[in-house]
């Protein structure tokens, strides 16, 4: 089809996109026209594009989950198609309503991916081995293990000042400003008084964890360490500030907490979300299993 062989043009010279790019749209496009002619019986014309109603358009998606393509693939080929729909609009002023208002499959959510509790405690013991001087050593380490140990997101623990400092818990502003309460781990204490007592800027009024030069500390500045450190120390990819929290919600779970106080620690609205660490910790259920149901 003439107008395929145009468009991919158009992307590849005007809009500069990559030829494996340029590919990718092909084979989504090529897929889409062949089950076209199938559908009909006969090669599309654009005024046969035009007249598609979305009847084809999902009998098109689900004759690809039939085949096993993914959730993901899927929608990539119906934005595809979509991208196509709208270059023969500008090209010949005709267009479609009913690919523009389809929707793609929605995309699984990828499950939580959490590290042991090796790997968790050995990353804080040797985050510290990165750094240039004591008191950024100190802050690395601060940081992680209050991340570790309390749950908080990496922007509430870098969003955090003096004034989230109180005796016996750590006063978090989460996600629409929601306040949640939570307990000091004494370690993590400890380590962010000596860390206050050691950085040489006045942090009183701003946010605690600041960088070399005195500046709010960035998330990708703190990621960047980590990244060093892991590849360093061989630790998986996965180690990140997130996975940490991940972790913590994880080996709660493992040994036996409650999963509404994970929710609250954790500033979760629906306890639905808190819930998907209960298909991450599968080591615990097949303890309990192994326990219930004993081989014989």
């Amino acid at each position: 089809m003439q107008e395929v062989i145009s468009w991919l043009q158009y992307l590849a010279l005007e809009r500069g996109y990559s030829q494996h790019t340029v590919d990718a749209y092909r084979n989504d496009v090529d897929n889409y026209l062949e089950f076209f002619k199938e559908y009909n019986s006969a090669e599309a014309s654009v005024d046969d594009l035009m007249a598609a109603d979305l009847r084809l358009i999902r009998s098109w998606l689900a004759s690809r989950r039939t085949k096993e393509y993914s959730a993901s693939s899927s929608a990539r080929a119906l934005s595809s198609v979509k991208s196509f729909y709208k270059f023969l609009h500008y090209s010949t002023g005709k267009t479609s309503k009913a690919i523009f208002s389809a929707r793609g499959p929605k995309k699984p959510k990828p499950l939580p991916r959490a590290l042991s509790i090796e790997d968790a405690f050995s990353s804080i013991d040797h985050i510290k081995d990165f750094a240039k001087n004591d008191w950024l050593s100190l802050r690395d380490k601060a940081l992680l293990l209050l991340i570790y140990a309390s749950g908080m997101r990496i922007s509430e623990a870098l969003s955090m000042t003096k004034a989230h400092l109180c005796d016996d818990y750590i006063k978090i502003i989460g996600k629409g400003g929601k306040e949640r309460l939570i307990p000091w781990i004494p370690e993590a204490k400890k380590l962010i008084y000596r860390y206050l007592e050691l950085v040489p800027y006045d942090v009183t009024e701003g946010q605690i964890f600041v960088s070399e030069r005195g500046r709010p500390l960035l998330r990708s500045t703190f990621a960047k360490q980590l990244l060093i450190m892991r590849r360093s120390l061989g630790l998986p990819e996965h180690l990140t500030p997130h996975a940490f929290r991940h972790s913590f919600a994880t080996h709660l779970l493992g040994n036996g907490a409650d999963l509404r106080v994970i929710q609250e620690l954790l500033g979760h609205r629906s306890l639905s979300t808190t819930q998907r660490y209960t298909k991450v910790d599968l080591g615990r259920l097949n303890d309990v299993y192994s326990k219930c149901f004993p081989q014989v």
